[in-house]
């Protein structure tokens, strides 16, 4: 039987190996002798030749897809197909109180927007500035407070603020107008169009993402993220998509650029300037945080398609995950949505929103959900109701033992054990932290063996914890994890706790051997001081305590730790986060003179 060259093969050797299997089938290449003849350096060109195009045509063939593409430029291109806006940097942003005194006592005093503060972080200067317009008004001693909205806490945001000038071409070349920038803030682009160069009245465009109808009227532009990195600005074609700005409009770009998380943790800021003559005041309430790089090529690949389907119109779970992140990325950094026909209990006839917020500020947490309910109103096809339930963080306590054989290092037992910590806080860094993450041990068992050659071989036994603030008034408490509890054992406890008081007594809380009846136990006797104050339920992951009257002995919190159902895999549901306790975990190396 005739053999093939294989053209799925693109290892040099292996191809130029088929070239010699084929040719010495030809009779004229008989008892040929390939590596000692000139035929040999025509075999490796043509090894080579195939080998350099399979290759190109592999690599091409990959970024011409969303899920394999490995280059920003080929994903950005991808996503753009799909309708999707990519993000781009955010501005670090902080809340502060601002005043001034003013003896001449005027009815009111107005700090317009774009007041600069200037702020220093790991020695380094940055710029905050106000992006709205604030009046304040006299207290009868001639200090006045800053208001936005009756609120006294005023937003700054990082950046300087730009301008790039344009002046339309013919409406037939469809022009494309490029922001040679690649720091931008996307949410503080605002796009005026004037009808000529030295005319004063404009037109203000609005963003597409931001327009729920769509004619020849419309005054929209795009502006996305271009495969080099700038930022590309179009427009309608004036036909049935939004107006065109006509030859010789000048079209007017203001922007942010901004240095995105290099300008977070800031807590002090100086005014650039006074208002009128008098000293700005500034009281911090939250130091800067929230700032970001430009979204992360896995977020891309995961958010894309989801909008793609949502059309920015709200009726899967999907859908709202998907638009509420791409309106408010700004102070959110994470996000979970599930149906009620998902949730525990069921609830028809809502949508359950998890989110993770970049910012502590409880006014911005509650403006922001206050917009999303007032975006969800616009976008939602159905009527649903939104609900907000705030994230269940489930810490994980890992206990890893290793074999260790000191002849295959140079580095000390404690050196070895203190690398394996690093590598168990590399993979919670690198794997976890936000919703849908899992805990794979196996995963982390292959980091830590391929940490050092000295490491044979490894095991963790895990242990799900939750940190509970006992509230003596509340009749039935209850401790959630992200997944199923372990069922009772004969031999040792599935759920304990720290040390608190009861009637005055140190205790904890355990498990009845083979049982899910939950006790107080006294440490001094370990004795049940109460036989029954609760139960766990192993399915739904869950620890109920009935009239728990415990007091902490210290810190804020009381630690319950559970051991999981599957300590190999961790599938947080819905709202639940896992995240790692560094303090309470260990490893512990175990030598041996094996191999």
């Amino acid at each position: 039987m005739a053999t093939t060259i294989k053209s799925t093969d693109l290892d040099f050797d292996t191809i130029k190996n088929n070239l010699k299997v084929f040719l010495a089938q030809k009779p004229e290449f008989a008892d040929y002798n390939f590596e000692a003849s000139g035929l040999s350096n025509l075999l490796d060109v043509l090894a080579y030749n195939t080998h350099y195009n399979g290759l190109l045509a592999n690599f091409a063939l990959n970024e011409s897809f969303l899920s394999t593409a490995q280059l920003r430029s080929s994903i950005v291109g991808l996503a753009g197909g799909l309708g999707y806006t990519v993000g781009s940097r955010k501005a670090s942003f902080s809340v502060v109180n601002l005043s001034v005194t003013n003896n001449d006592n005027p009815s009111s005093i107005t700090m317009p927007a774009g007041t600069r503060f200037s702020t220093i972080v790991n020695s380094k200067s940055y710029t905050f500035q106000t992006r709205d317009t604030v009046t304040a008004f006299s207290d009868g001693t001639g200090l006045y407070k800053f208001t936005l909205d009756g609120n006294r806490n005023i937003p700054i945001y990082e950046g300087v603020t730009r301008r790039k000038t344009f002046i339309a071409g013919p409406a037939s070349e469809n022009d494309t107008y490029v922001i040679p920038v690649n720091n931008l803030d996307l949410d503080t682009v605002t796009v005026k169009v004037y009808n000529s160069v030295s005319s004063n009245d404009f037109t203000l465009y609005t963003n597409i993402i931001n327009s729920t109808t769509i004619n020849s009227n419309s005054v929209i532009y795009v502006v996305k993220e271009s495969p080099n990195g700038y930022y590309e600005l179009t427009f309608g074609n004036g036909v049935r998509l939004g107006k065109t700005p006509q030859p010789g409009d000048k079209i007017e770009v203001d922007y942010t650029t901004v240095s995105g998380p290099e300008a977070n943790g800031s807590k002090s800021f100086v005014p650039e300037a006074t208002l009128d003559g008098k000293t700005i005041n500034v009281t911090t309430v939250s130091g800067s945080s929230s700032g970001s790089y430009k979204e992360e090529l896995e977020s891309v690949r995961k958010n894309a398609p989801f909008q793609w389907s949502a059309q920015n119109r709200m009726v899967t779970a999907q859908d709202y995950a998907a638009l509420i992140l791409r309106n408010f990325s700004n102070v959110i950094t994470d996000i979970k949505s599930w149906g009620g026909e998902d949730n525990v209990p069921t609830k028809y006839g809502s949508i359950f929103v998890s989110m993770v917020f970049g910012t502590d500020d409880p006014v911005v947490i509650a403006n922001t959900k206050a917009d999303i309910l007032t975006l969800a109103k616009d976008l939602s096809v159905a009527s649903f109701n939104v609900e907000f339930v705030d994230p269940v963080e489930t810490y994980l306590e890992v206990a890893t033992v290793i074999q260790f054989n000191p002849t295959l290092t140079s580095a000390s037992q404690t050196s070895i054990e203190s690398d394996v910590k690093e590598a168990m806080q590399t993979y919670f860094d690198t794997n976890l932290g936000g919703f849908s993450q899992s805990f794979r041990r196996s995963n982390m068992l292959t980091d830590i063996d391929s940490k050092d050659n000295s490491i044979l071989s490894s095991r963790a036994d895990i242990k799900m914890q939750n940190r509970f603030v006992p509230s003596p008034t509340t009749p039935l408490q209850t401790v959630v994890y992200s997944a199923a509890i372990s069922a009772p054992l004969d031999d040792g406890y599935v759920i304990q706790s720290d040390t608190f008081y009861y009637n005055g007594k140190v205790c904890v809380l355990r498990n009845l051997l083979e049982s899910s009846i939950i006790q107080v136990i006294e440490v001094s006797t370990g004795l049940p001081l109460v036989d029954n104050i609760g139960s766990y339920s192993a399915t739904d992951g869950t620890v109920s305590l009935v009239n728990f009257t415990g007091t902490l002995i210290t810190g804020s919190y009381i630690r319950i730790t559970a051991l999981p159902a599957n300590p190999s895999v961790i599938n947080p549901l819905r709202s639940s986060i896992i995240r790692y306790d560094a303090q309470a975990s260990r490893a512990r190396a175990v030598l041996t003179d094996t191999l």
